[in-house]
């Protein structure tokens, strides 16, 4: 069989990102356009680096320890439904979450404005050590 013809399980199933187009998803509710992004990034590297986000860790770079967890919700195109996914930011293309909305920890609350009920009932239980992984925990 020739490799032209083989389909993938997740043909038509994953959003395909055009390079030529910019690149544009929201974070925290504010749009983010990128008219050049690196296809190589992840969304990990972009939110630290480009957004300066911080409050996503990289731990193992795997996707085995969870510190780079944040939440992507996207509407399914076919029954207009809002779904919300736990995905690692380490292992996923920046180019991925085109045209989705990213959650990450500073989204959800903060010491400055109101902390988000997950955050506030680890903090009343001293659920956290030394608190590097805590967003991921939250965002779980």
């Amino acid at each position: 069989m020739a490799p032209s013809s083989v389909r993938s399980e997740t043909d038509g199933l994953l959003p395909q990102f055009d390079t030529n187009q910019p690149l544009v998803f929201f974070v925290n509710g504010k749009k983010v356009t990128d008219d050049g992004p690196d296809p190589e990034c992840t969304l990990l590297v972009y939110l630290r680096e480009k957004l300066r986000l911080c409050g996503t860790k990289l731990g193992c770079a795997e996707g085995g320890c969870g510190a780079c967890t944040v939440m992507v919700s996207k509407i399914d195109r076919k029954t207009g439904s809002l779904h919300h996914l736990a995905v690692n930011a380490c292992l996923t293309p920046v180019c991925a979450v085109h045209g989705m909305a990213v959650t990450t920890v500073e989204g959800i609350g903060s010491t400055r404005t109101r902390l988000h009920p997950v955050q506030e009932r680890i903090a009343k239980a001293h659920g956290s050590q030394c608190g590097f992984c805590t967003p991921g925990i939250v965002m779980s």
